[in-house]
């Protein structure tokens, strides 16, 4: 049995030996505490920038299923979250790429002061939508009410002008002209969809963007109209969060709500 310590006074204590091994171990978890705090904290904000995207994804759907139609982005100067929109039923888009426009849509969530919805980041939320025009008549397929319904969905998928975004992994060469994902070295590619959300992340800054990273902005820095976007897994030159409505869940939600036969 180990003789018990006792100080000057005869009381029992610890020895500056044990005290000293107890204040390293308190010192070494605070510093591992204070060393996770930002990996914990940005897992938290990649959790919440998930499940709000595809909250997103449920808003457009339903919007679609109330409206016959996809809305349009905020393309304006003012990113104010309205959609913009043209023609009289709506039949166009002032242009089909932009931010999204979650006041149109009425989603809840952080704003800033200009009326845009924004990520954990305070970035907003892009978005872009297909131009596909299955009849050529002007009036866009997912974005003029019921024009999918009057098309019918299989000229809509098959007709000469199918939705035309595309989802494309890294790995991909893409074609020159990015208005698909060229040849595919590897990986899963996504065509035909209806409309794209992107996020850009936590390391966001446009002087230092990554080749991939540009694919799902650079209809933002030279107004191309791109129809392609990249979905890779997060790493050091990746950290965008992309989204999308594919036309099998559109459809299929549709005509859930008797907006498609």
């Amino acid at each position: 049995m180990n003789p018990v310590r006792k100080n000057a006074t005869g009381q029992s204590g610890f020895t500056l030996v044990e005290i000293a091994i107890v204040l390293l171990v308190v010192t070494i978890v605070l510093g591992y505490t204070v060393a996770m705090f930002p990996v914990q904290q940005e897992l938290k904000q990649y959790n919440h920038v998930n499940d709000e995207m595809n909250s997103i994804v449920e808003q457009l759907v339903a919007y679609a299923q109330v409206n016959g139609r996809l809305p349009c982005p905020d393309s304006d100067a003012t990113s104010d979250g309205l959609e913009n929109a043209i023609g009289a039923p709506f039949t166009d888009c002032t242009a089909f790429f932009g931010y999204l426009p979650a006041r149109t849509l009425g989603i809840d969530g952080k704003y800033n002061a200009a009326g845009a919805l924004v990520d954990p980041w305070g970035n907003e939320y892009r978005y872009a939508v297909s131009q596909g025009d299955a009849s050529g008549d002007g009036q866009i397929d997912m974005v003029t009410a019921n024009e999918i319904r009057d098309e019918g969905i299989d000229n809509v998928i098959n007709g000469p002008s199918p939705p035309d975004l595309f989802l494309c992994d890294d790995s991909t060469v893409l074609a020159a002209t990015d208005l698909d994902c060229g040849t595919v070295t590897g990986g899963d590619v996504i065509g035909n969809v209806a409309a794209v959300i992107v996020s850009r992340g936590k390391h966001f800054d446009p002087a230092t963007i990554s080749n991939t990273e540009a694919e799902n902005v650079d209809d933002f820095l030279d107004g191309t109209n791109d129809k392609v976007y990249i979905a890779a897994p997060r790493r050091d030159d990746y950290d965008d969060v992309v989204k999308w409505v594919s036309t099998n869940l559109l459809f299929s939600k549709m005509i859930e709500a008797d907006q498609l036969p």
